[in-house]
This record gives structure tokens, C-alpha cells and sequence, in this order.
């Protein structure tokens, strides 16, 4: 199923951010979620994730009404990569990437079993990041970092993946390398994947479903060959451009100067 929104709004005090947002997200696709600035992107993520709550509406998970989860139990279900951490400690990698694994602890006392450090030792693997399990965190560069953040995300074991901005410290190379990653992942695991994208090229070819906002609104959702129109980009982003297609069907968005 996936995830389901229902007539989701929400306001940071009498500034209106969504506005009755009514959506399907569907399971084992990529869905990018597109707009301009300010438009509440990462607000609806925030909504979906839990760490804001809507004024009014309903976020459901593959049939589970998030108001009846707690926050441990919402966590079994969904994970953020986020577009950057506040992590300021010598902590190692191989530690960070460990607390992914804090919702599924029985209590606060238990520590850590084997299971959930052979987890650890997979995701680093997948990811290429075992040389550097025993680093210090923060001293990765920005690339190798966000491939940690991935790595404790799906260390939690979601079934929906939440990305903010994930690829916007990145170089193109490892842009791209990352979201292969994260596509693959969905596909073979049949998670809900939702990515915030200002790439509109990189969402072209990773994403299924493209969800396109402006004003807190949906204004367009469907496959990027629907959604990424030239008259669309000039309705929502008031950007004058060029769409073309590669061999396989795939837009690619060139601005017009």
C-alpha cells in the first residue's frame, strides 16, 4: 500500500503551510517531491515522519493510522536521510550507524545483540563504507557522510525511507551514486520511497512518481514524463525551458536563458 495522506494540513502559527494535502504514495517506487522554495516540502515530510503533527488530516502506513503508533513504533516503520546532522561528537562510524537500531531495543537496559551489529557490518558493506567504521564520523567528507546517514537509515529496518535534500552537498558523481543506491534498495526491499529533490533532472531518472508542489498544494503527481511538461515548469516554478527525451522515454530539462 504504501503511505496515505488524507486531507493533510498544517500551519506554523497562523501561517498556513499545507493545505489539505490528499495523496497516495505507493509502495516499492521511488516518489520525488518537487516545488520551489518555501513551497512546504520539507514540511510534508516532517508530517510524515512524526516530527511535526498536522492541524488537521490523516498520514496512514501500509494500512496503520500513524495516530494510533507511538514514537518507537513509528520509527520501526520510518527513517529519514537527512540533508545534513548536527552530530558534533568523536562518535564512530560504525557506533552512528548503530543507533538505527535503538527503536528495536527492548527497553532502555538492553544493548545492543549480535543481530543488530551484523546489520550494521551489512549496510556499511552495501554502502562501501567498512574502511572507515572505525573514523570518526564527522571527519568523513560530505559525500562519504551522507552514504553514513543512509546507512543508519536503513539500519532501522523502514518500511518507508524519507530523504530531505539527500543529494544537495553532493558532487553529480555521487549524486547519482547514492540515489542508484537508494533505487535499488526500494525495488529489491518493496520500500515507499520519498526523496525532496531541487534536482529536476536526477528525479527524472530515479523516481517512478513525481509529486510537484507549489503553495503548500499538489499541484501535478504522476510519472516524470507527465509531470516534468514545459507548460508545468513554467506554471510552477515560472521557469521557461526546454524538455527533451533520451532513447528510453526518460525527460531532461535544459532552462532557457
Amino acid at each position: 500500500m504504501g503511505v496515505r495522506v488524507k486531507n493533510l494540513s498544517f500551519s506554523y502559527g497562523d501561517k498556513e503551510i499545507l493545505k489539505k494535502i490528499k495523496v497516495d504514495i505507493a509502495k516499492g517506487k521511488m516518489t520525488g517531491i518537487l516545488g520551489p522554495n518555501g513551497c512546504g516540502k520539507s514540511t510534508f515530510l516532517k508530517n510524515i515522519l512524526g516530527y511535526l503533527n498536522p492541524n488537521e488530516g490523516e498520514i496512514v502506513f501500509n494500512g496503520r493510522d500513524t495516530k494510533a503508533l507511538d514514537k518507537k513504533d513509528r520509527a520501526k516503520l520510518v527513517s529519514l536521510v537527512p540533508q545534513k546532522s548536527n552530530l558534533m561528537t568523536n562518535m564512530s562510524v560504525k557506533d552512528f550507524v548503530l543507533m538505527g537500531r535503538l527503536p528495536h531495543l527492548k527497553s532502555s537496559w538492553a544493548g545492543y545483540s549480535f543481530d543488530d551489529r551484523q546489520k550494521v557490518e551489512e549496510n556499511l558493506k552495501f554502502l562501501g563504507l567498512e574502511k572507515f567504521s572505525e573514523r570518526v564520523a564527522i571527519s568523513l567528507s560530505g559525500g562519504e557522510f551522507q552514504r553514513v546517514l543512509l546507512a543508519r537509515a536503513l539500519t532501522q529496518d523502514p518500511e518507508i525511507l524519507l530523504l530531505d535534500e539527500p543529494t544537495s552537498a553532493l558532487d553529480l558523481n555521487h549524486a547519482v551514486e547514492l540515489l542508484n543506491k537508494v533505487k535499488s534498495l526500494v525495488i529489491e526491499k518493496s520500500l515507499t520511497g520519498v526523496a525532496v529533490l531541487h534536482d529536476l533532472n536526477l528525479a527524472a531518472m530515479f523516481c517512478d512518481e513525481i509529486i510537484m508542489m507549489k503553495d503548500g498544494e499538489i499541484k501535478y503527481q504522476g510519472t516524470p514524463i507527465e509531470v516534468l511538461t514545459e507548460e508545468n515548469l513554467q506554471k510552477v516554478y515560472n521557469l521557461k525551458a526546454r524538455v527533451i527525451r533520451d532513447e528510453s522515454g526518460v525527460p531532461y530539462i535544459i532552462p532557457l536563458v
